[in-house]
């Protein structure tokens, strides 16, 4: 899991460091950079998939840059638990000129001894040992680090290169959702609006699962009998819900559904197939669209399965009261800004102190230390 980011001249991240648990809420006014946070991460994520180059808008361009310095550089840097052991990556990007964004430096150590260096245009590898690999230039612009194939002698960098690829990040955006699939796919887009196709990788993977997440769903979804995955063509699945009442039985496509409703079905649907997302669950405002009601019982579920085998890290990013009243005192983190300067941060709790009150009416009045 993650357990440490660091971020420095990234819009409002400056010489920004947070550390994280099993499952960490980041709270706050519109504008403190909540969403930033998870914005590097997934950079760090494409980045490391070796689909974008370091300028690129998916990345880190030039307009990324923290506007009141005129320092070029950024810095990020992640501190990961795998296997036992605790990987630190840094990567170092400078925009001068803007439009010619490069790496500097981007390395992976363990235990204080690298495993990866890139430097200067020349890229040095290392074997799981720290004895010293082959050199070769190569590319400023592009992770160098992506692109390292594996042997038996790398599989430390292996892993992470895995655990990066593989985290899980997205704002849902239900309108968008597609009630058909025309093939499997692993992991699940920033809008959910393949979740259809998500949906059919997970039934192949496990789909002795789905009886449990037909039955949770069923008691978050008046009315819900089942899922399923309809033939539609030679390759085509469409995404249906049966549903029952007093005047009969009937079927709905996941696009002919509510937009609360097909929250509910994704956010359940995560929790059941947690192991199957990636390394690191990170959802910015999954609580969008849902009632009071509905919310409560999905935390309730998150709060036991987090930090398990299955689901190893959540970072939530919310407004909604119910999360903050009901994850805020144990996992809240909460991010200001004092007169648009950078961002701060400090535990929840700290910044509530001792009070009667919710902790939502606390942060809805203002009253709030920082």
């Amino acid at each position: 899991m993650i357990r440490r980011i660091y971020v420095d001249n990234y819009k409002c991240l400056v010489n920004f460091e947070l550390k994280l648990q099993p499952l960490t809420v980041l709270v706050g006014p519109n504008g403190a950079g909540k969403t930033a946070v998870l914005e590097v991460l997934a950079a760090l994520r494409e980045l490391l998939r070796g689909q974008v180059r370091v300028n690129d808008r998916a990345a880190f361009p030039a307009s990324s840059l923290t506007r009141w310095q005129n320092r070029r550089q950024q810095v990020f840097e992640l501190e990961v638990g795998i296997q036992g052991s605790v990987l630190r990556y840094r990567l170092v990007v400078e925009h001068d000129p803007p439009e010619r964004g490069r790496i500097l430096e981007e390395r992976l150590d363990t235990e204080g001894k690298p495993l990866f260096l890139f430097r200067e245009g020349t890229v040095q590898l290392y074997r799981d040992d720290h004895t010293e690999g082959p050199g070769f230039p190569a590319d400023w612009s592009w992770s160098d680090l992506a692109r390292v194939p594996p042997s038996k002698d790398n599989r430390r960098l292996v892993a992470f290169q895995e655990f990066m690829r593989n985290l899980t990040i997205s704002s849902f955006i239900p309108m968008n959702f597609r009630a058909e699939s025309h093939r499997e796919e692993p992991s699940l887009s920033f809008d959910g609006s393949n979740f259809a196709s998500w949906y059919r990788h997970c039934l192949q993977e496990a789909p002795s699962r789905i009886a449990d997440l037909q039955k949770r769903l069923a008691e978050a979804i008046p009315g819900l009998q089942a899922i399923r995955l309809e033939k539609v063509g030679a390759e085509a699945r469409a995404f249906k819900i049966a549903f029952a009442d007093p005047a009969g039985q009937y079927e709905l496509c996941l696009d002919e559904i509510s937009d609360g409703q097909r929250v509910l079905v994704a956010l359940y649907t995560l929790l059941e197939f947690g192991d199957l997302i990636g390394s690191a669950m990170v959802l910015d405002e999954p609580d969008n669209y849902l009632a009071l009601a509905e919310i409560q019982p999905w935390l309730m579920e998150l709060v036991d399965r987090c930090g398990t085998v299955r689901l190893p890290l959540v970072i939530i990013c919310s407004h909604h009261p119910e999360v903050i009243d009901y994850l805020g005192p144990d996992h809240g983190v909460y991010l200001w800004r004092d007169s648009n300067g950078p961002t701060l941060h400090r535990p929840l709790r700290e910044a509530i102190g001792q009070t009667s009150q919710r902790w939502s009416e606390i942060l809805a009045r203002g009253w709030q230390e920082t």
